[in-house]
């Protein structure tokens, strides 16, 4: 039998047009033959289609709806390259208020429903997986304090934290923990989509005033956030090994002034970076980590434009530095990019009126398979649907997901622009 046309095409040649398509083309391409279903597979192909991806903010077009008679939150993604004077934004899903997006990384968003439980999705292949939580037993709640692929396993991991409401028996032979004899108390859960029960790490250290971890920055296998319980009321940052589980403190910037900072720590092209603004003052100083890991150095002073109410606390953040050095700053209602290494302005764009609600969490589309044991539909809504759906143009409220290669997904759907 001859080779169909399909078969004659060179791999190379395939993938660099593959890689210029949208998702929903290059996994309804895999049905092609074996020979495109073997290259957009392959590792080298899935990695250099996520590069070419932009590197998005995670927005609420309406608004974050909480309100029983709201409808779905719509949960989209911005390029910060688009300059244009009205947004455009690509939407992913529709949320039902009791899910919310709470952490992002390599093509994976972290939902938390309620303080209970958590999913991670994938919307570019429409793939959900839930994962193990210790709430409600032993757990009164669990707090997410970051997303992360383990490299030994090849799984991702959430690292969480679950408040008890009382004491936890010690395995049978083993003596209870100091902290085990007290009611309550905090303790470090990692939960896994390649096992089936939440893993208990150790008891959350005493003495911070503030339970709840700030955002996590992850860099090289290194979990980092600035305001984390393991400070134990310090005032150090912290860092969490995730290939030896361990936890340890980083000084923070030396920040100068009596006012208190609005503080946000990024990724800056590798580097761990904090941006801070007081509310007396319209600059953001960003300061960066030396690879000493001791020593901060300012590395920029940005102008900020004025704020609509002045007497509230500032919200302005830098977020992610993108390809060619752009740093994207996140404020009131506008976005800005600023050159790192010319230290000037490229760009501001106002979205006060096209979007509800920034996120500032990242996103960039990877079609890399989300791996996991079967997973569970999400609890329905009370009305009958389902708490999640992929974005659709066609069908109001979506269909519920079907069963694939153990995943719930629905792989008709696609995507639309507004």
């Amino acid at each position: 039998m001859s080779p169909s046309p399909a078969d004659l095409v060179d791999d190379d040649v395939l993938a660099e047009i593959l890689l210029l398509l949208p998702p929903e083309s290059v996994l309804r391409s895999r049905a092609v033959c074996k020979s495109w279903l073997r290259v957009t597979t392959c590792p080298a192909f899935l990695a250099a289609y996520s590069r070419r991806r932009p590197l998005e903010l995670l927005v609420y077009p309406d608004g974050y709806k909480l309100r029983p008679d709201d409808i779905k939150n719509i949960l989209a993604g911005v390029d910060p390259l688009d300059s244009s004077s009205a947004w455009g934004y690509r939407r992913f899903l529709r949320l039902d208020k009791s899910l919310r997006a709470v952490d992002s990384r390599d093509g994976l968003l972290l939902l938390a429903l309620r303080n209970t439980a958590f999913l991670i999705c994938n919307p570019a292949t429409r793939q959900l997986a839930s994962l193990p939580s210790p709430a409600p037993e032993p757990c009164m709640s669990v707090v997410a304090s970051g997303l992360y692929f383990h490299q030994p396993s090849g799984e991702h991991r959430v690292l969480c934290i679950g408040q008890h409401y009382r004491r936890c028996p010690p395995p049978r032979g083993q003596a209870a923990p100091p902290n085990d004899a007290e009611e309550g108390g905090d303790f470090h859960y990692i939960l896994s989509t390649g096992a089936a029960e939440p893993r208990r790490l150790g008891p959350v250290a005493r003495g911070s005033r503030n339970p709840l971890p700030s955002g996590c920055v992850a860099l090289g296998g290194v979990l980092h956030w600035l305001r984390h319980p393991e400070a134990g009321g310090s005032g150090d940052m912290v860092a969490f090994d995730t290939a030896s589980e361990t936890f340890r403190r980083i000084p923070p910037p030396p920040l100068a002034g009596p006012h208190p900072h609005h503080l946000r720590a990024f990724d800056m092209g590798g580097t761990l970076a904090v941006s801070a603004v007081t509310q007396a003052s319209l600059r953001m100083d960003v300061w960066a980590l030396e690879s000493d890991g001791e020593a901060w150095a300012r590395r920029l002073r940005i102008d900020l434009p004025p704020r609509r109410i002045p007497e509230f606390q500032p919200s302005d953040e830098a977020v992610a530095v993108l390809e060619g050095g752009l740093l994207v700053v996140v404020g009131d209602g506008w976005v800005a990019l600023h050159d790192v290494e010319a230290k000037r302005a490229v760009s501001r764009v106002d979205y006060s009126q096209e979007i509800g609600n920034v996120c500032r969490c990242l996103y960039r589309t990877s079609l890399a398979p989300l791996q996991g044991p079967r997973a569970q539909p999400p609890r329905p809504c009370p009305g009958g649907e389902p708490a999640l759906h992929y974005w659709s143009p066609h069908d109001m409220y979506m269909s519920l997901f079907g069963n694939s290669c153990g995943m719930w997904m629905v792989p008709d759907l696609v995507y639309a622009n507004a």
